[in-house]
Protein backbone atom coordinates (compact mmCIF):
# COMPACT_ATOMS: atom_id res chain seq x y z
CA UNK A 1 0.00 0.00 0.00
CA UNK A 2 1.54 3.35 -1.16
CA UNK A 3 1.14 5.92 2.09
CA UNK A 4 -1.47 8.74 1.56
CA UNK A 5 -0.48 12.48 1.92
CA UNK A 6 -2.74 14.27 4.29
CA UNK A 7 -5.69 15.60 2.06
CA UNK A 8 -4.98 19.09 3.91
CA UNK A 9 -1.52 18.94 2.70
CA UNK A 10 -2.38 17.97 -1.04
CA UNK A 11 -5.00 20.60 -1.15
CA UNK A 12 -1.84 23.28 0.01
CA UNK A 13 0.44 21.61 -2.86
CA UNK A 14 -2.35 22.19 -5.20
CA UNK A 15 -2.42 26.34 -4.17
CA UNK A 16 0.89 27.58 -4.32
CA UNK A 17 1.12 27.21 -8.32
CA UNK A 18 -2.13 29.27 -8.62
CA UNK A 19 -1.12 31.71 -5.81
CA UNK A 20 2.68 32.09 -7.90
CA UNK A 21 1.30 32.39 -11.63
CA UNK A 22 -0.95 34.99 -9.47
CA UNK A 23 1.67 37.07 -7.99
CA UNK A 24 3.74 36.85 -10.80
CA UNK A 25 0.87 38.40 -12.91
CA UNK A 26 0.14 41.24 -10.49
CA UNK A 27 3.76 41.77 -10.90
CA UNK A 28 3.71 42.30 -14.20
CA UNK A 29 0.34 44.69 -14.32
CA UNK A 30 2.19 46.47 -11.49
CA UNK A 31 5.38 46.94 -14.10
CA UNK A 32 3.11 47.49 -17.02
CA UNK A 33 1.23 50.11 -15.22
CA UNK A 34 4.37 51.40 -13.87
CA UNK A 35 6.11 52.03 -17.52
CA UNK A 36 3.38 53.61 -18.81
CA UNK A 37 3.31 56.05 -15.86
CA UNK A 38 7.18 56.54 -17.05
CA UNK A 39 6.39 57.14 -20.56
CA UNK A 40 3.73 59.86 -19.64
CA UNK A 41 6.05 61.83 -17.25
CA UNK A 42 9.34 61.23 -20.15
CA UNK A 43 6.46 62.54 -23.15
CA UNK A 44 6.03 65.54 -20.24
CA UNK A 45 9.56 66.48 -20.12
CA UNK A 46 10.18 65.83 -23.66
CA UNK A 47 7.25 68.53 -24.59
CA UNK A 48 8.21 70.62 -21.61
CA UNK A 49 11.93 70.55 -23.13
CA UNK A 50 10.39 71.46 -26.12
CA UNK A 51 8.44 74.19 -25.33
CA UNK A 52 11.12 76.02 -23.20
CA UNK A 53 13.55 75.44 -26.14
CA UNK A 54 11.21 76.81 -28.55
CA UNK A 55 10.50 79.46 -26.37
CA UNK A 56 14.17 80.49 -25.65
CA UNK A 57 13.83 80.64 -29.35
CA UNK A 58 12.05 83.79 -29.81
CA UNK A 59 12.95 85.30 -27.16
CA UNK A 60 16.19 84.99 -28.75
CA UNK A 61 14.71 86.00 -32.15
CA UNK A 62 13.12 88.90 -30.38
CA UNK A 63 16.21 90.06 -28.77
CA UNK A 64 18.65 89.53 -31.73
CA UNK A 65 16.10 91.88 -33.56
CA UNK A 66 15.37 94.23 -30.68
CA UNK A 67 19.34 95.07 -30.69
CA UNK A 68 19.27 95.37 -34.49
CA UNK A 69 17.72 98.85 -36.17
CA UNK A 70 18.99 97.91 -39.54
CA UNK A 71 16.60 97.22 -42.78
CA UNK A 72 17.74 93.29 -43.50
CA UNK A 73 17.10 94.68 -47.06
CA UNK A 74 19.44 97.24 -47.21
CA UNK A 75 20.58 98.36 -44.19
CA UNK A 76 22.30 101.64 -45.83
CA UNK A 77 18.99 103.48 -46.25
CA UNK A 78 18.52 104.44 -42.17
CA UNK A 79 20.01 107.94 -41.21
CA UNK A 80 21.51 107.03 -38.00
CA UNK A 81 19.90 107.65 -34.52
CA UNK A 82 22.07 110.52 -32.74
CA UNK A 83 21.15 113.52 -30.52
CA UNK A 84 18.36 111.77 -29.53
CA UNK A 85 15.13 111.14 -26.63
CA UNK A 86 15.89 107.34 -27.26
CA UNK A 87 18.96 107.46 -24.27
CA UNK A 88 16.42 108.99 -21.58
CA UNK A 89 13.77 107.19 -22.46
CA UNK A 90 13.93 103.59 -24.97
CA UNK A 91 10.73 102.72 -24.56
CA UNK A 92 9.17 105.25 -26.43
CA UNK A 93 9.09 106.78 -30.31
CA UNK A 94 9.05 103.98 -33.36
CA UNK A 95 13.00 103.34 -32.36
CA UNK A 96 12.14 101.17 -29.58
CA UNK A 97 10.70 99.05 -31.78
CA UNK A 98 13.92 98.00 -33.64
CA UNK A 99 12.57 95.65 -36.29
CA UNK A 100 10.63 93.49 -33.82
CA UNK A 101 7.74 93.56 -35.65
CA UNK A 102 9.71 92.23 -39.31
CA UNK A 103 8.32 89.34 -40.91
CA UNK A 104 10.42 88.80 -43.99
CA UNK A 105 8.50 85.98 -45.25
CA UNK A 106 4.54 87.59 -44.73
CA UNK A 107 2.06 86.29 -45.76
CA UNK A 108 0.48 89.87 -45.85
CA UNK A 109 3.02 92.64 -46.82
CA UNK A 110 5.48 92.26 -49.40
CA UNK A 111 8.51 93.30 -49.13
CA UNK A 112 9.92 96.20 -51.23
CA UNK A 113 13.60 97.52 -52.09
CA UNK A 114 12.21 101.07 -52.02
CA UNK A 115 15.67 102.64 -50.90
CA UNK A 116 16.72 102.25 -54.66
CA UNK A 117 13.42 101.88 -56.72
CA UNK A 118 14.01 104.13 -59.74
CA UNK A 119 11.74 105.66 -61.75
CA UNK A 120 10.59 104.75 -64.83
CA UNK A 121 7.42 105.29 -67.36
CA UNK A 122 4.71 105.02 -64.21
CA UNK A 123 6.83 105.35 -61.06
CA UNK A 124 8.26 108.89 -59.65
CA UNK A 125 9.94 108.83 -56.81
CA UNK A 126 13.02 109.80 -54.88
CA UNK A 127 15.72 107.15 -55.59
CA UNK A 128 17.83 106.33 -51.97
CA UNK A 129 16.08 108.84 -49.63
CA UNK A 130 17.42 107.87 -46.29
CA UNK A 131 14.44 107.23 -43.67
CA UNK A 132 14.76 107.74 -39.84
CA UNK A 133 12.70 106.46 -37.22
CA UNK A 134 11.60 109.01 -34.41
CA UNK A 135 12.81 108.57 -31.00
CA UNK A 136 9.81 109.73 -28.86
CA UNK A 137 6.14 110.06 -29.80
CA UNK A 138 5.82 113.51 -30.94
CA UNK A 139 8.65 114.38 -32.85
CA UNK A 140 7.58 113.53 -36.39
CA UNK A 141 8.07 116.87 -37.54
CA UNK A 142 11.55 116.72 -36.60
CA UNK A 143 12.51 113.33 -37.75
CA UNK A 144 11.45 114.75 -41.87
CA UNK A 145 13.68 117.64 -41.06
CA UNK A 146 16.59 115.21 -40.58
CA UNK A 147 15.39 113.14 -43.39
CA UNK A 148 14.65 115.76 -46.14
CA UNK A 149 18.21 117.99 -45.04
CA UNK A 150 20.26 114.61 -45.66
CA UNK A 151 18.38 114.07 -48.90
CA UNK A 152 19.37 117.07 -50.44
CA UNK A 153 22.64 117.00 -48.35
CA UNK A 154 22.81 119.80 -45.97
CA UNK A 155 23.93 119.50 -42.42
CA UNK A 156 20.93 118.23 -40.44
CA UNK A 157 20.39 118.78 -36.48
CA UNK A 158 19.36 116.03 -34.01
CA UNK A 159 16.05 115.27 -33.11
CA UNK A 160 16.15 116.02 -29.66
CA UNK A 161 17.81 119.62 -30.25
CA UNK A 162 15.06 120.29 -33.39
CA UNK A 163 12.18 119.36 -31.08
CA UNK A 164 13.23 121.44 -28.30
CA UNK A 165 13.28 124.38 -30.82
CA UNK A 166 9.60 123.03 -31.85
CA UNK A 167 8.91 123.92 -28.33
CA UNK A 168 8.81 120.00 -27.17
CA UNK A 169 10.12 119.66 -23.93
CA UNK A 170 13.53 118.26 -22.49
CA UNK A 171 12.12 114.64 -21.88
CA UNK A 172 9.83 114.23 -25.17
CA UNK A 173 6.75 115.22 -24.32
CA UNK A 174 4.91 117.76 -25.52
CA UNK A 175 3.10 119.73 -22.82
CA UNK A 176 3.99 123.35 -24.50
CA UNK A 177 0.99 125.09 -26.40
CA UNK A 178 3.08 125.39 -29.21
CA UNK A 179 3.42 121.80 -29.83
CA UNK A 180 0.63 120.15 -27.47
CA UNK A 181 -1.73 117.26 -28.91
CA UNK A 182 -4.70 118.99 -28.68
CA UNK A 183 -3.17 121.52 -30.57
CA UNK A 184 -1.33 119.84 -33.21
CA UNK A 185 -4.48 120.34 -35.76
CA UNK A 186 -3.85 124.15 -35.37
CA UNK A 187 -3.74 125.86 -37.98
CA UNK A 188 -0.59 127.33 -36.25
CA UNK A 189 1.31 124.28 -36.72
CA UNK A 190 1.70 124.28 -40.05
CA UNK A 191 3.08 127.91 -40.78
CA UNK A 192 5.69 126.57 -37.76
CA UNK A 193 6.72 123.87 -39.38
CA UNK A 194 6.93 125.98 -42.59
CA UNK A 195 8.98 128.99 -40.79
CA UNK A 196 11.36 126.84 -39.31
CA UNK A 197 12.42 124.72 -42.86
CA UNK A 198 12.11 128.40 -44.56
CA UNK A 199 14.11 130.66 -42.46
CA UNK A 200 16.13 128.24 -40.03
CA UNK A 201 16.72 125.63 -42.77
CA UNK A 202 16.34 127.78 -45.93
CA UNK A 203 14.53 125.89 -47.83
CA UNK A 204 12.29 127.21 -50.37
CA UNK A 205 8.61 125.85 -49.25
CA UNK A 206 4.83 126.40 -49.57
CA UNK A 207 2.22 125.15 -46.88
CA UNK A 208 -1.20 124.91 -47.22
CA UNK A 209 -1.74 127.87 -44.64
CA UNK A 210 -0.34 130.07 -48.08
CA UNK A 211 -2.97 128.46 -50.36
CA UNK A 212 -7.28 129.14 -50.37
CA UNK A 213 -9.66 126.95 -52.06
CA UNK A 214 -9.14 129.24 -55.13
CA UNK A 215 -5.86 128.50 -55.54
CA UNK A 216 -4.94 125.23 -54.84
CA UNK A 217 -3.01 123.19 -57.35
CA UNK A 218 -5.63 119.98 -56.78
CA UNK A 219 -9.13 119.20 -56.30
CA UNK A 220 -9.74 115.60 -56.39
CA UNK A 221 -7.97 112.13 -56.80
CA UNK A 222 -6.59 113.24 -60.50
CA UNK A 223 -5.40 116.54 -60.52
CA UNK A 224 -3.80 115.34 -56.74
CA UNK A 225 -2.10 112.79 -58.72
CA UNK A 226 -0.79 114.80 -61.26
CA UNK A 227 0.14 117.43 -58.82
CA UNK A 228 2.46 114.98 -57.19
CA UNK A 229 3.89 113.61 -60.16
CA UNK A 230 4.97 116.66 -61.38
CA UNK A 231 6.57 117.71 -57.96
CA UNK A 232 8.58 114.66 -57.74
CA UNK A 233 9.93 115.04 -61.02
CA UNK A 234 11.11 118.35 -59.96
CA UNK A 235 12.94 116.43 -57.09
CA UNK A 236 10.42 118.35 -54.55
CA UNK A 237 9.42 116.54 -51.27
CA UNK A 238 5.40 116.61 -49.83
CA UNK A 239 4.59 116.91 -46.42
CA UNK A 240 1.79 115.73 -45.49
CA UNK A 241 -0.05 115.94 -41.79
CA UNK A 242 -2.58 113.46 -41.85
CA UNK A 243 -4.78 111.36 -39.66
CA UNK A 244 -2.56 108.71 -38.73
CA UNK A 245 -1.54 107.54 -35.28
CA UNK A 246 -4.26 110.71 -34.55
CA UNK A 247 -2.23 113.06 -35.99
CA UNK A 248 1.35 112.03 -38.29
CA UNK A 249 3.61 113.65 -40.55
CA UNK A 250 5.10 111.87 -43.12
CA UNK A 251 6.49 112.45 -46.53
CA UNK A 252 5.24 111.44 -50.01
CA UNK A 253 8.63 110.69 -51.77
CA UNK A 254 7.26 108.17 -54.77
CA UNK A 255 4.21 107.93 -56.92
CA UNK A 256 3.10 105.01 -59.25
CA UNK A 257 -0.01 105.56 -61.91
CA UNK A 258 0.37 101.87 -62.65
CA UNK A 259 0.16 102.57 -66.44
CA UNK A 260 -3.45 102.97 -66.51
CA UNK A 261 -5.92 105.96 -66.99
CA UNK A 262 -7.87 105.18 -63.69
CA UNK A 263 -6.83 106.21 -59.93
CA UNK A 264 -8.45 103.70 -57.88
CA UNK A 265 -4.56 101.28 -58.86
CA UNK A 266 -2.49 104.53 -58.24
CA UNK A 267 -0.04 104.28 -55.24
CA UNK A 268 1.99 106.12 -53.07
CA UNK A 269 5.34 106.20 -51.31
CA UNK A 270 6.05 107.63 -47.80
CA UNK A 271 8.60 108.32 -45.80
CA UNK A 272 6.87 107.46 -42.18
CA UNK A 273 9.04 108.19 -39.24
CA UNK A 274 6.76 105.71 -37.27
CA UNK A 275 6.89 102.82 -39.45
CA UNK A 276 5.93 99.69 -37.26
CA UNK A 277 2.61 98.09 -38.89
CA UNK A 278 3.79 96.12 -42.16
CA UNK A 279 6.12 93.54 -41.52
CA UNK A 280 9.48 95.68 -42.40
CA UNK A 281 10.49 98.56 -40.46
CA UNK A 282 12.22 100.35 -43.32
CA UNK A 283 10.52 103.60 -43.09
CA UNK A 284 8.56 103.44 -45.85
CA UNK A 285 4.69 102.87 -46.22
CA UNK A 286 2.80 102.67 -48.91
CA UNK A 287 -0.90 103.99 -49.65
CA UNK A 288 -3.71 103.49 -52.32
CA UNK A 289 -3.85 107.31 -53.84
CA UNK A 290 -7.52 107.46 -53.43
CA UNK A 291 -7.81 105.70 -49.69
CA UNK A 292 -5.12 108.45 -48.42
CA UNK A 293 -6.38 111.52 -50.37
CA UNK A 294 -9.61 110.91 -48.95
CA UNK A 295 -8.29 110.24 -45.89
CA UNK A 296 -6.25 113.24 -45.46
CA UNK A 297 -8.40 115.51 -47.49
CA UNK A 298 -11.57 115.17 -45.93
CA UNK A 299 -10.45 114.61 -41.78
CA UNK A 300 -10.94 116.57 -39.05
CA UNK A 301 -7.09 117.34 -39.05
CA UNK A 302 -7.70 118.88 -42.50
CA UNK A 303 -9.82 121.52 -40.37
CA UNK A 304 -8.25 124.99 -39.19
CA UNK A 305 -10.04 125.81 -36.31
CA UNK A 306 -10.19 129.31 -37.02
CA UNK A 307 -11.28 129.04 -40.71
CA UNK A 308 -13.43 126.04 -41.59
CA UNK A 309 -13.80 126.99 -44.67
CA UNK A 310 -10.32 125.88 -45.75
CA UNK A 311 -11.21 122.54 -45.90
CA UNK A 312 -8.01 120.92 -47.22
CA UNK A 313 -5.61 118.68 -46.65
CA UNK A 314 -2.48 120.07 -44.75
CA UNK A 315 0.93 120.28 -46.32
CA UNK A 316 4.06 121.76 -46.95
CA UNK A 317 5.64 121.17 -50.49
CA UNK A 318 9.77 121.56 -50.12
CA UNK A 319 11.40 122.77 -53.15
CA UNK A 320 14.46 121.11 -54.18
CA UNK A 321 17.40 123.37 -53.54
CA UNK A 322 18.77 125.13 -56.85
CA UNK A 323 22.71 124.33 -55.69
CA UNK A 324 21.25 120.05 -55.84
Amino acid sequence: MFDKKPLSIEKEQRKRPIILYLIIVILLIVIIILSILLAIKSSDKTEDKKEEKNEDKREDKKQDQKEDIINPIHEENFIPVEDSFYIDDPDNGAYSYKGIGNHLESEYYKILDVYNMKPNNNRSILTNFKTYQQTSEFSSPCSLIIMILNYYNMSAPGERECSIDFGLDPDGSCAKDTYNRTQVFNKSTIPLFADKLKNKYKLDVLSSADYTEETLPFEDEITFGSWVKENINEGNIIIVLYNDWAGQYAAIIGIDDMGTELTNDDVLILADAYDTTDHLQDGYTIWSLERFFNLWQYSYISFYKDDESLNHGQLILVKKPKSN
